[in-house]
């Protein structure tokens, strides 16, 4: 249907029949999210969210010049120096999807919340540094990646890291082989198919940010992100985690099972004998 300037964004009503891509598009010549929503994200955007959460079907991990050029490229945005964010930030593994577009893999610190047991509030960073520095990403049952899309917020996605690398092994009861997970999805340059692998459960899944912690600071995404998140952890996801965005269309009805307040919906909260008579 076409881009919207930036006071249609705000308003739900606008976003009825259009599609993602259209919106995201709008967003980014809008400034981004932030400057949109300078206070945060409304709850009903914030429930719709992985409508832009386009997954990947295929990785393909790109060797190290490439890998080089992609890191400093998010570096530019000054938030990976700082030490104490060290367990939440990038591994320095950058991987091209189906659409070469740049997935980055984040290091395991990142991961605690897309695993095993709910992780208590304020132990996350005691958790985020042991699983930096003590298991590695090598002992963790999954990696998490990010896709920065140009409006401040970015793609995200969860992927199974299953015991598949045969290892030696030495013990005092003799030497063997093990089965051990690994540190990064496949070899330098070999496509994976990593749909399967996805994790599709609505506790652990990825799910979009309208605040990419590399891009603008932990900070930032705990405002959009986090905290909206702790108050409504349920989302309403579009049918297909893979389909593009130009097909994820926006109806009245997965605004307002969101929360949102529309044209259409305000209508029908009118008596029909109150309403004024259309013209002819």
């Amino acid at each position: 249907m076409g881009l919207l300037y930036a006071s249609e964004l705000k308003d739900p009503g606008e976003w009825v029949n259009q599609n993602a891509q259209d919106i995201l598009d709008s967003v980014k010549k809008a400034g981004g999210w932030q400057t949109l929503f300078p206070t945060g994200v409304p709850m009903w955007l914030h429930k719709i969210r992985n409508y832009f959460n386009v997954e990947p079907t295929t990785l393909r991990l790109v060797d190290r010049g490439v890998a080089v050029h992609w890191m400093s490229e998010v570096r530019k945005y000054g938030q990976l120096n700082a030490f104490i964010k060290g367990p939440r930030t990038l591994s320095g593994h950058v991987y091209f999807d189906e659409e070469v577009e740049v997935w980055y893999q984040m290091g395991a610190g990142g991961t605690i919340y897309h695993w095993g047991r709910d992780v208590i509030g304020w132990l996350d960073w005691a958790e985020a540094g042991y699983a930096h520095m003590i298991r590695t990403q090598a002992g963790i049952p999954v990696f998490k990646l990010v896709c920065p899309d140009g409006t401040g917020g970015s793609k995200e996605t969860i992927i199974k890291n299953p015991k598949i690398h045969k290892v030696p092994v030495s013990t005092s009861q003799g030497d063997h082989f093990e089965m051990q997970r690994g540190s990064q999805l496949g070899e330098t340059n070999v496509v994976n198919m990593v749909k399967p692998r996805i994790i599709t459960d609505g506790h652990h899944q990825g799910s979009y940010n309208f605040a990419e912690t590399s891009v603008l600071g932990l900070g930032t995404h705990e405002k959009y992100d986090v905290k909206t998140h702790h108050k409504d952890p349920v989302y309403v996801d579009p049918p297909d985690r893979f389909a593009p965005l130009k097909n994820r269309i926006f109806k009245e009805y997965v605004l307002a099972s969101a929360g949102a307040k529309t044209k259409m919906s305000s209508d029908f909260d009118e008596p029909p004998m109150r309403r004024q008579p259309h013209s002819v």
